[in-house]
């Protein structure tokens, strides 16, 4: 299905998202100075992006991005972006990291269109600049996944508060100081589009409903800023690295476009 004209409430960033597909590709214009003689800045900040070359389930594709340079207070990537410009949802999320994180790693699931397309992820790093890597993928005749209208009213099964799930404590029943693990944020909330393929071009049928912002706190300390999109799949399962630097809890705070907000915590006490 090719991408036509997409609404004008999903293509005010269309420009921005563009210039960053661009980006992703090796088209910039002026590199980024070199950080190391060794390995340079590409090799270190480059976004490594990972997701399958062919799916049948447009509505759910796996997505993981992250870069391997540690995060200090006043340097590293901070922030990742993926996008899919032939989309009619283009922007599939931006993630904002801390040095709290450890390290820039998130995984999720979203929705693409079908047919061939080449996925772009970003990487900013405030000394070095902006960073990007390529993927293909295939969504197969028939499973594309940017279509999909709004409930009126979601029902209680359809949203739950989220949880959060550690696997390392699942795994080893133990977390030691200032090792890197994993958090898990498991929601219940369809994420929509409003958009549906009439007359081979896209028409919204609905405005967008879907979670559009998670929000991490660990301790007192702000820790990380995901801004989600209505590519979002239902019912995701979103990961991120966490650096266990000190006991106490880790909150996450999610927010629908409809202005209602989900909390869940988990305490992080070392073995």
């Amino acid at each position: 299905m090719p991408r036509l004209t997409a609404p004008p409430s999903l293509s005010v960033s269309r420009r921005r998202f563009l210039r960053l597909a661009a980006a992703a590709a090796g088209l910039l214009t002026t590199a980024p100075p070199p950080l190391h003689a060794d390995g340079g800045a590409e090799t270190l900040h480059r976004p490594r992006l990972r997701l399958p070359a062919s799916t049948s389930n447009g509505g759910r594709v796996p997505v993981t991005v992250e870069t391997t340079y540690p995060l200090e207070p006043d340097h590293g990537p901070t922030v990742l972006e993926v996008i899919n410009p032939r989309d009619p949802v283009a922007p599939k999320g931006a993630f904002h990291f801390t040095a709290a994180n450890g390290r820039a790693w998130v995984a999720f699931q979203a929705r693409f269109d079908e047919g061939s397309s080449t996925v772009a992820a970003t990487a900013r790093c405030g000394r070095h600049g902006l960073f990007g890597a390529t993927a293909p993928l295939v969504v197969t005749p028939g499973g594309g996944g940017c279509a999909g209208g709004v409930p009126a009213t979601p029902s209680g099964d359809e949203i739950r508060e989220p949880v959060i799930r550690i696997p390392r404590l699942v795994a080893d029943g133990a977390i030691h100081a200032d090792e890197l693990i994993q958090v898990q944020v498991k929601t219940r909330h369809p994420n929509r589009t409003g958009l549906a393929w009439r007359d081979g071009r896209w028409v919204a049928e609905s405005e967008p409903f879907h979670l559009s912002r998670l929000e991490v706190v660990y301790g007192d300390e702000p820790v990380s800023t995901f801004l989600l999109t209505a590519a979002l799949s239902d019912n995701p399962l979103i990961t991120f690295l966490l650096r266990a630097r000190h006991e106490g809890p880790v909150r996450v705070t999610l927010t629908n476009t409809r202005g209602r907000r989900f909390e869940a915590s988990h305490s992080i006490r070392f073995a």
